[in-house]
């Protein structure tokens, strides 16, 4: 019997040792605008310092051929006056973009052509926010010009963090 005994824990031994395999770090594969490419959580605010929206969702992310000199960038819908969606000009070294007399695609009703059209200027900052879970996060800071006014955009990249889900 004790020969069992000793025959069961060497098989166990066995089946445990040569089940677990180790895997090495998976490479993380980014795209060519990372770090300006993301989702935010963002205030509006007016020339008059006037807070427009707080907690809004804007996406900055590559376009479909995966260009390093060009994004789009989408943020709220037609009801609102800051409200954008268009392909814009960034700089990844600089971690900036720009654009003016971009076509607003939110209006436009074929998806290509729109009578509105914006400009905007702005940049990302690495670990530049401090979150409310006292974490750092990128930042994000853009001019928003639309319709005759001009808005700044300020705000951070979602973390995923309990207590800043928006």
């Amino acid at each position: 019997m004790k020969q069992i005994n000793k025959l069961l824990v060497i098989l166990l031994a066995l089946i445990t040792f040569s089940s677990c395999e180790t895997y090495g770090d998976y490479e993380i594969e980014y795209t060519a605008i990372y770090p300006l490419c993301g989702e935010w959580v963002v205030s509006v605010t007016g020339e008059d310092g006037s807070v427009l929206a707080e907690g809004v969702t804007c996406n900055t992310y590559n376009t479909t051929d995966d260009a390093a000199d060009k994004m789009w960038i989408k943020m709220g819908d037609t009801t609102s006056d800051w409200g954008v969606r268009g392909k814009v000009h960034c700089d990844v070294a600089s971690k900036s973009f720009d654009g003016d007399g971009i076509a607003n695609l939110l209006y436009a009703d074929d998806g290509v052509n729109s009578t509105v059209s914006f400009s905007v200027s702005g940049k990302v900052t690495v670990d530049g926010y401090t979150t409310q879970a006292n974490t750092k996060a990128d930042a994000i800071e853009f001019t928003l010009t639309q319709n005759g006014k001009s808005m700044t955009v300020k705000g951070f990249r979602k973390t995923g963090w309990e207590g800043e889900d928006y």
